[in-house]
């Protein structure tokens, strides 16, 4: 059946991608990465499970990273802000593709200007793994990740 992996996410998004960003996380209208302008985030839209980040549902999270209501806590809320490019998300999926390490890799790092939380947790570990943005990539961090209960 399979596992499943989370990530919440706080960025700074680059201005250069703001407008495509701000597209591609329209409330009206959800368009697929794979409908993107821009060359690498339209590859990214072609590796399996990549429509899941950031539109995932959350399965086998933590309780705390959602209220009673099936909200999003502590600011993880979907959504992205054009004017000051902060972006937030929080999603799950099965990451038999390393899809999340190619989101990782090959999106996040060229388009974040600043990584504010970057968490990883897989449904059977003892604590998450936080990341950050080292110059123009995205590293494990030393902070030590959050143990849930």
């Amino acid at each position: 059946m399979g596992e499943y992996t989370g990530i919440r996410c706080k960025v700074i998004v680059k201005p250069e991608y703001r407008e495509e960003l701000n597209f591609l996380n329209s409330k009206e209208i959800q368009y697929e990465w794979s409908e993107s302008n821009i060359d690498f985030l339209r590859e990214y839209g072609e590796y399996p499970r990549a429509t899941f980040i950031p539109r995932g549902m959350l399965s086998y999270m933590p309780d705390d990273w959602e209220d009673e209501n099936e909200r999003a806590t502590d600011g993880f809320e979907r959504n992205f802000n054009n004017e000051s490019g902060l972006w937030s998300f929080q999603c799950s999926l099965k990451n038999y593709d390393l899809t999340i390490q190619y989101f990782f890799e090959e999106v996040l790092s060229k388009i974040a200007e600043l990584v504010i939380h970057l968490e990883y947790y897989y449904e059977d570990a003892v604590r998450s793994t936080f990341y950050e943005l080292v110059g123009e990539k995205i590293t494990e961090s030393d902070r030590e990740g959050i143990v849930y209960y």
